[in-house]
């Protein structure tokens, strides 16, 4: 008598492992929400940076995307524009600090999925 046993994927494995959403149905966010995600810019990020490199007045704002993997981990970080004057990289650097965020949903699943996080720089000349 033979005998044949083939392994079936569990019920619960997540087939979305491989997959990299843009747009998934709840989207990457920050511990603790909006406000405390303000907060962590508003006291992390380098607001001087861009007028130490000779920035002209104005509002400026770089966006930066990144992934949020499904564990939680921030990588891939970059700006999709770069107004200059050392804004991109203040960009990329806070990013990089912002440490773990609670990771994307599709369809109750934890997912990878990008963020597209807009960081505004306001210089005024004095």
């Amino acid at each position: 008598m033979n005998a044949c046993f083939a392994q079936m994927p569990a019920a619960n494995e997540n087939q979305d492992v491989g997959k990299l959403y843009a747009n998934p149905e709840n989207p990457p966010s920050f511990p603790g929400g909006e406000s405390t995600w303000q907060t962590f810019i508003d006291s992390t990020l380098d607001k001087n940076i861009p007028a130490e490199n000779g920035a002209p007045a104005g509002i400026y704002t770089v966006t930066a995307r990144f992934i949020v993997g499904m564990d939680s981990v921030v990588t891939d970080v970059g700006c999709e524009n770069d107004p200059g004057y050392g804004m991109c990289p203040q960009a990329i650097l806070l990013i990089r600090k912002s440490g773990k965020w609670k990771p994307a949903t599709q369809k109750g699943r934890i997912v990878n999925a990008y963020k597209r996080q807009p960081i505004v720089f306001t210089i005024v000349k004095r």
